[in-house]
């Protein structure tokens, strides 16, 4: 018997990112390193695969375009899984990965474990640029649609209500969507140059968590963490440091994310726990502000990169 889980899970696999997008929920505008290789966890995702059923995969992070094994995470996560693969990218890399198109092609037609790109415009001033990029990645005739155009999907053709949307001969398609609006993330910058969390009382800050509403699990490193902030607070420290008390390190290193190893043994129980609330939610703001942001590309943001297991620098 398998597990069903959610709508849609996120593969986190990469801090680095090329945009300085203001209140990044997972802190990517500042100089966050560190990525995924597809081989050190393909063996503990396929035991994952045994006991859990996804119904979609968002590959994410930073920017995933960015982490030298994508492609690989792209095919194995599409062969492991079984559905639908989402590759949430800012769209500045498309013509820099080679072998992406052919990889994005390879499972474009097929009927349940479809890839596709999916484009975040963070700054409106980036869509022409992205649209030109778009152009140059797909191949032969592209047939447009989305509200930008104000046109609807062909018929037949997968429609995600975008705001462009582009498709090309061998049915590689590329959507994208407006997101450059965002809400105050858990670590801001202080009036004393360091970086901080957030004093909040975590059960009110839970209710009013986005990540709790649209249940934004997170695959890191072969293990469920509820949230991007809770997975990425104690790195962020590690890396860059946070202005903490003791008590409140000791917190934040204390969450402990959902493993194969509890799936394998407790089943359904450890599932039925993980939209819960945790004490880590103080981190988080409750009142939040949502404004608009206007990102630029960070210089050199595609070399200096950590692999994590062993931390060198490529």
């Amino acid at each position: 018997m398998k597990y069903q889980f959610g709508n849609k899970v996120e593969f986190y696999i990469t801090n680095v990112c090329n945009l300085t997008c203001d209140n990044c929920n997972r802190f990517n505008n500042f100089n966050f390193k560190g990525f995924q290789r597809w081989s050190d966890y393909a063996e503990t995702y396929q035991r994952w695969a045994d006991f859990i059923e996804l119904q979609s995969i968002v590959l994410m992070g930073g920017e995933p375009l960015l982490n030298p094994t994508v492609k690989e995470w792209i095919a194995g996560l599409a062969d492991t899984f079984n559905c639908d693969v989402q590759i949430l990218t800012n769209g500045l890399q498309l013509n820099r990965v080679p072998g992406l198109y052919d990889v994005v092609r390879d499972y474009a037609t097929r009927p349940k474990n479809f890839v596709h790109l999916q484009v975040s415009l963070h700054n409106m001033n980036h869509f022409d640029h992205l649209r030109q990029q778009i152009a140059e990645f797909l191949q032969g005739p592209i047939k447009e649609w989305g509200t930008y155009l104000g046109r609807d999907a062909p018929p037949f053709h997968r429609n995600y209500q975008a705001f462009y949307t582009a498709q090309d001969v061998n049915d590689v398609q590329i959507n994208m969507h407006v997101d450059n609006n965002f809400y105050t993330a858990a670590v801001q910058l202080g009036e004393n140059g360091q970086y901080q969390v957030h004093n909040s009382d975590a059960v009110e800050a839970h209710a009013q968590c986005g990540f709790v509403k649209y249940k934004s699990y997170h695959f890191i490193e072969g293990k469920i963490y509820k949230c991007g902030p809770v997975a990425l607070l104690p790195q962020f420290d590690r890396q860059i440091g946070l202005e903490l008390t003791d008590a409140q390190r000791t917190l934040m290193n204390s969450y402990q994310p959902f493993t194969i190893e509890q799936i394998e043994q407790q089943g359904s129980e450890i599932l039925r726990t993980i939209d819960g609330g945790i004490p880590q939610c103080e981190f988080c703001p409750v009142h939040s502000t949502n404004r608009t942001i206007w990102p630029e590309k960070k210089s050199g943001s595609s070399i200096n990169i950590i692999s994590w297991p062993n931390n060198k620098i490529l």
